[in-house]
């Protein structure tokens, strides 16, 4: 069966949204194992009620189920060795890496996202989605979140934010000189700062009090896959710690 068919079955009919939704899929289905319901809306300019309404109108459950059936699908038509490529088989090596971050850091900042009162995320370029995700994700758990992906809107937030308040910043490279420059002063005065990025050595660290470093900067720099997708994978585990709770 072709992927066109597994994701639109002749006796399945798509509305505009489920048009939209299919594109995306279609375009990068490997891609969706490391995305979240968040994410794939995001990218197809719709909703996430959307989302799971085109996974419904599939015959799955929900989001979950069908993602765990499109796994089982792409594995049974991939053969590596025939295709001669490494590329996923890397990918999901990365990918698989994730459960060695340490579990503390995860903990202590779904507990920080968890007690506060007011949330702030930024994310700049390539790394503006999955600080767009986390924004959306805690404000779907009805916590006050602010998100940025722009220097001017950040630069506003210095008077409002208080000690209590947490405050992410995500950056691929670690390399922002609009951190030392503007707000590297009141992240000094914050308790509950953290940044997200793929460099070990970043000097950014100074100014967090919190610095997590994902796994996969090699792969990101070697590769045309998109780096926000494996950062969109860390935010997912951190929504689904929160979940917990």
């Amino acid at each position: 069966m072709q992927l066109s068919k597994f994701l639109k079955p002749d006796n399945v009919v798509l509305s505009k949204s489920d048009k939209k939704i299919y594109n995306v899929v279609l375009k990068h289905p490997a891609h969706v194992q490391l995305m979240t319901i968040q994410k794939i809306a995001a990218d197809a300019h719709t909703s996430v009620a959307s989302v799971q309404r085109y996974c419904k109108k599939l015959g799955y459950s929900g989001f979950k189920e069908f993602k765990f059936q499109l796994k089982n699908y792409l594995q049974q038509r991939l053969d590596f060795k025939k295709n001669n490529s490494s590329y996923l088989s890397n990918y999901l090596k990365v990918a698989n890496s994730f459960k060695n971050i340490e579990e503390h850091k995860i903990n202590s900042l779904a507990e920080a996202l968890i007690n506060s009162e007011h949330i702030y995320v930024i994310g700049i370029f390539y790394s503006s989605i999955p600080a767009k995700q986390l924004a959306m994700g805690m404000q779907d758990l009805n916590k006050v979140s602010f998100y940025t992906d722009n220097y001017v809107t950040a630069s506003h937030w210095v008077g409002l934010i208080e000690e209590e308040d947490t405050f992410v910043v995500f950056s691929v490279s670690g390399n922002d000189s609009f951190i030392r420059k503007y707000i590297s002063e009141p992240l000094s005065k914050l308790s509950k700062t953290y940044l997200i990025t793929l460099n070990p050595d970043t000097k950014l660290r100074n100014f967090f009090k919190n610095c997590i470093v994902l796994p996969g900067k090699a792969f990101a720099n070697n590769s045309a896959i998109d780096p926000q997708s494996l950062f969109s994978l860390f935010v997912e585990m951190v929504i689904e710690q929160i979940a917990r709770h």
